[in-house]
């Protein structure tokens, strides 16, 4: 009985925290897929490094992007995301460069970290 008793705690337990952890993954999933990245106007920014930074739930970055001659040139992350991986940046940050525009589609798989990244492009070239 004794055995019982503690198998059941066990496996109540186990449900308890797998419940919170998934409720913790998916807080704010919804509002983060409907955020909206605005466009940038690049022939308003003058040559230089800004940044732009981005928090909500748990997407949390800092980036620097760099413009030279109304072009962005580079986008260095100063305080990544937690989790994130960093092919995920690298391809956001590609398609970016190679596109020089925000509207760009999310790497497959990461839409709500891809967004968090554009935001953080899109407020560090804000006027």
């Amino acid at each position: 009985m004794r055995k019982i008793t503690v198998f059941l705690f066990l496996l109540g337990s186990l449900t308890v925290f797998s419940s919170c952890s998934l409720l913790s993954l998916t807080k704010g999933l919804d509002e983060m897929m409907a955020l909206e990245v605005g466009g940038i106007s690049l022939s308003a920014v003058e040559n230089g490094s800004y940044r732009g930074s981005f928090t909500f739930e748990r997407w949390s970055n800092m980036l620097e992007v760099t413009v030279q001659g109304h072009a962005i040139t580079a986008i260095s992350i100063i305080k990544d995301v937690r989790f994130a991986k960093a092919e995920v940046s690298n391809a956001i940050f590609e398609k970016v460069l190679d596109q020089q525009s925000l509207g760009v589609d999310a790497v497959s798989g990461s839409t709500v970290t891809s967004k968090a990244y554009l935001k953080s492009i899109e407020l560090a070239l804000q006027p």
